[in-house]
């Protein structure tokens, strides 16, 4: 089948997946689906496109591919792709982005340990996961040092 040329009146069976590939590449770059926002699950995009669930699959696979979007463990796929920053998606990404804004303000000296998960638990009422996640980004990012037994501290400049 594969470069078999389509005689006259010989639907492209690619067609559905060409024409919801070219939509979705077109609703990212056109900022339709903004940077950082959750791209929705695939059932309903197939129910909204009439489609598959496996074309769907297929055209989030290519886009994953091409660096347009990317998978988030537990949670779907995510557009990617630099922009002004925009207000945080997830619960982890708001702690962080609190921690982040204090740290670069001044708030906290650079020898007095940042709030504890379960303060931060309490102040944010989200699990104690998502601080520990929310931590971890800002290890990954050089603003943060885990002493374990100590707790976090803001990282030697």
């Amino acid at each position: 089948m594969i470069g078999r040329t389509l005689t006259c009146g010989e639907a492209d069976p690619f067609l559905p997946l060409t024409r919801f590939l070219a939509d979705l590449r077109a609703r990212i770059r056109s900022g339709g689906l903004a940077v950082g926002a959750m791209v929705p699950p695939e059932m309903a995009i197939a129910e909204e496109r009439s489609v598959s669930r496996g074309t769907v699959r297929a055209a989030l696979a290519l886009l994953v591919e091409e660096g347009l979007i990317e998978v988030v463990p537990g949670q779907g796929r995510r557009v990617v792709g630099s922009a002004p920053p925009g207000p945080p998606a997830t619960a982890w990404e708001r702690v962080a982005d609190a921690l982040r804004r204090r740290l670069t303000a001044g708030e906290v000296p650079p020898s007095t340990p940042l709030p504890s998960e379960a303060a931060l638990v309490a102040e944010f009422e989200v699990s104690r996961n998502t601080v520990r996640r929310a931590y971890k980004q800002l290890v990954d990012e050089g603003l943060v040092v885990i002493r374990h037994g100590a707790g976090a501290f803001p990282a030697p400049r």
